[in-house]
This record gives C-alpha cells, sequence and structure tokens, in this order.
C-alpha cells in the first residue's frame, strides 16, 4: 500500500495525557506550512491551536491556549506526537482524513486491573490511539479491523499487552490485558 502523494491536509485524531486529573480530547488538523487546528476536550470547548508543517522532516509543530503539540507524520499520513500544557504531558495520534478514505475518532475508558483514558482512531483497516493510565503513564496502540473484529497488537508504554474487541455501531469495546492484568475497554464516536 502506497501512501498519499503530499502529506498535508485534513487530519483527524485523538489526544490523551494528564491535566488535572486526565485529558480525553478529538483532534482536527489542516496540515500545510501553517498548520491550524482544534483540540475538543471531551464535554469542554475546542481550543484554537497553530503551527507549522515542515514537509522536509515531516515536523508538525503547533501551541495555543497553554498546549504545545509536537509530531511527526508517516509516509502513510499517521501523525504520532506529544502534547505539553503546564506540567502535564501525553499523546497525540491522528490520520489523513480523506473523503475516498475517512477517520473516526472514539474516545472512552478502560477499567480493571488499570484504569485510564482509551480514545481509538480508525481509518479503513488500521486502528492506532492513545490512552493515559491513572499513574500518569501513557502511550499509543496500533493495530487492525477486520469487519467489526477489532485487534491491537502493540500497547507502547505496555509490552506483552495486547487488546481484541469489536465495533458496533459508533461504538468499540473488548478486553485487554498483559502479563498478570487484564481488564475491558470501551469507545465510542461521540467525541
Amino acid at each position: 500500500m502506497t501512501g498519499p502523494t503530499t502529506l498535508e491536509g485534513q487530519y483527524k485524531g485523538t489526544v490523551a495525557g494528564e491535566s488535572s486529573p486526565s485529558l480525553s480530547t478529538s483532534l482536527a488538523l489542516t496540515v500545510a506550512a501553517s498548520t491550524t487546528g482544534t483540540i475538543t476536550p471531551v464535554g469542554a470547548a475546542p481550543i484554537t491551536v497553530t503551527g507549522t508543517y515542515v514537509p522536509s522532516t515531516k515536523a508538525v509543530a503547533l501551541a495555543g491556549g497553554g498546549y504545545t503539540i509536537a509530531g511527526t507524520i508517516d509516509d502513510a499520513g499517521k501523525l504520532l506526537g506529544t502534547y505539553t500544557h503546564s506540567t502535564a504531558e501525553g499523546s497525540v495520534v491522528a490520520y489523513r482524513h480523506t473523503t475516498a478514505n475517512p477517520v473516526t475518532v472514539y474516545c472512552g475508558t478502560y477499567t480493571g486491573d488499570a484504569d485510564g483514558i482509551w480514545n481509538s482512531v480508525l481509518r479503513g483497516t488500521s486502528l492506532s490511539g492513545a490512552y493515559d493510565n491513572v499513574d500518569g503513564s501513557d502511550g499509543y496502540f496500533t493495530g487492525t479491523v477486520n469487519g467489526s473484529n477489532v485487534t491491537i497488537t502493540e500497547i507502547t508504554a505496555s509490552p506483552g499487552g495486547t487488546a481484541t474487541g469489536t465495533i458496533s455501531g459508533t461504538t468499540l469495546s473488548g478486553t485487554w490485558s498483559g502479563p498478570g492484568f487484564a481488564g475491558t475497554w470501551t469507545s465510542d464516536a461521540t467525541c
């Protein structure tokens, strides 16, 4: 599969991290030389961010409302990065969004032997996301979608951790596990 011929354009994604006590948002960006976007915390007013995109390094840098976002776009149109706000930080993930290849963002939580935010971004058969544990650790996860089945094969700060689930309407839900721990997760497209 080849990526987009240009990495500039519309991106949709999510942010998960710490911010008294935690931050769960959707993210919409227009990536161009002058990049603009909106961070929309769940249940709160949108925050405007502006910044730059450098095609030679594929680096995106944004700031606004006390937030800074720094990330890099890969050749498939996937943005991975981090955000900071005061002393808090977290993870950012987004996909390039087009009419032919639309992106859906799901915000939610996970519970069990650990608890926190579990936000997913779906484009075609590709699924990525950002999570934040109540202990302050955060990271990314990646996986695939086959029909209504979700398989998450990599959770960055949880070696050996995996998750599976299903898509039903506007909801994703399932179970997660790792060495000696397990639980459930759910997220929906209302964020």
